[in-house]
């Protein structure tokens, strides 16, 4: 058997020699482009279509069609990854539409027009971010020790186009004087902005893409239908708990994605400090990443996993409260911890637990969940929050309320393990 034979069959293929620079600094920046264009401009979508003028229940349909697209198309681009087009070519053709329907919605006014546009977006994106992680997970030798450091780079390019974003609306001399000569007809920094800059990330990510190491689809894959094989995980104990409980964290997240920007700025935070202060989470989620092997080593996964479901009860507990600003801001830090401890502990999880042939596809079927969550919660939200007539405390502790639900489900129902890594074996295999 030749050694292009045995790539074939254990879908990893090592870096050309002629590439100076290890996996996972490739897959690192990788990462880093993948969460930039969704970084400039998630945070701040609320606020800009609060400006624009829409109600709390067309905000809510607005920021729902990041869960539409995460639900509809991750699954059909997880199977051609895994049996037919390399991932790499897919992602270069998502990030480039991704790009085009960012400039578009910086000029959309409308309700129906900014929510079918962003559905389009979304439709690309979110198999964008499915399908690099699936080519980490291919291209690391070692997932489990590696992953969590490659995807905290994710994070870091969620965080960069903020800052960046809160010097541009800062008004400084530097960015007028670059407006004056970009858009001299109107010379001012605007939220729509935002949308401009995360376009240029996505065509950026487009270009690296074109780059990466070829990921060979499997030749003779031992499913026709890899999501469905990857639906068969959910016969375990130990996976229906945690795609409840999955299900559950993204039901919850919106109200912090889609109410934070607005608490925040009721508060009084000036512009050019809003987009700042929106990265505390990300900065805490960052450094929880770097250490997130050794907590697993030490705690293994369902005590992980525990910590993020508490966090997630704490900031939700602090938005709730609302003031002072001090208690907000602790609040979002501790958020970090919910995508660290518990999103990403948990997609590890997902990854060893499927077979090779099939990994694209579970990992797209995270994305499902995430997607019908985060669909039920934003629409939820724009509803709770029109029907308290725009009252932060009382919105917030519904959700509050649904996490400790949540903590006390996972903890009651997620099985023991005697070992960090008995995870991977307390339920059947998936066949």
């Amino acid at each position: 058997m030749d050694l292009n034979t045995v790539r074939r069959q254990s879908g990893r293929r090592r870096l050309p020699k002629s590439d100076r620079l290890p996996a996972r600094v490739r897959l690192s920046l990788l990462m880093f482009l993948v969460y930039a264009a969704p970084g400039a401009v998630v945070p701040i979508f609320s606020l800009r279509l609060s400006e624009l003028g829409f109600t709390p229940i067309e905000i809510g349909f607005c920021c729902a069609t990041q869960a539409l697209g995460t639900m509809l198309a991750p699954l059909f681009a997880g199977q051609i990854a895994d049996c037919w087009i390399p991932a790499e070519r897919c992602l270069a053709v998502c990030a480039f539409v991704e790009a085009a329907l960012l400039w578009l919605l910086a000029s959309l006014t409308s309700p129906s027009a900014v929510f079918a546009a962003n559905l389009a977006f979304w439709l690309v994106m979110s198999p964008a971010m499915t399908l690099s992680t699936a080519v980490a997970f291919a291209h690391l030798a070692d997932p489990a020790r590696e992953f969590g450091r490659v995807r905290l780079w994710g994070t870091v390019g969620w965080v960069a186009p903020l800052w960046l974003l809160g010097w541009w609306l800062g008004d400084s001399g530097s960015a007028e004087s670059i407006l004056a000569w970009l858009r001299p007809a109107n010379p001012h920094a605007l939220l729509a902005d935002a949308f401009r800059l995360g376009s240029v990330a996505a065509a950026l990510f487009g270009l690296y893409a074109l780059t990466l190491p070829h990921t060979v689809p499997k030749e003779n894959p031992r499913s026709w239908a890899a999501p469905l094989a990857a639906f068969r995980l959910l016969k375990g104990r130990a996976f229906f708990v945690y795609a409840f409980c999955t299900l559950g964290v993204y039901i919850a997240l919106p109200f912090s994605t889609q109410l934070t920007p607005l608490l925040v700025k009721s508060l009084g935070v000036s512009p050019a400090w809003l987009p700042r202060l929106l990265t505390v989470a990300q900065a805490s989620e960052v450094a929880s990443l770097a250490v997130l092997p050794l907590v697993m080593n030490r705690l293994g996964n369902r005590l992980t996993m525990c910590v993020g479901l508490i966090a997630a009860v704490l900031t939700l507990t602090s938005l709730m409260h609302g003031r002072p600003l001090a208690l907000v801001v602790g609040g979002l830090g501790l958020y970090g911890l919910v995508i660290s401890c518990y999103v990403v502990a948990g997609q590890m999880y997902l990854n060893r637990r499927s077979r090779p042939d099939v990994r694209a596809s579970a990992q797209a079927l995270h994305s499902v969940l995430s997607g019908i969550g985060l669909l039920i919660g934003n629409v939820l939200v724009g509803v709770i929050h029109e029907a308290f007539a725009g009252n932060f405390a009382a919105t917030f502790a519904v959700a509050a309320g649904g996490s400790v639900l949540l903590l006390v489900v996972f903890a009651i129902g997620f099985p023991r393990e005697t070992t960090p890594d008995a995870l991977a074996t307390s339920s059947p295999r998936s066949p």
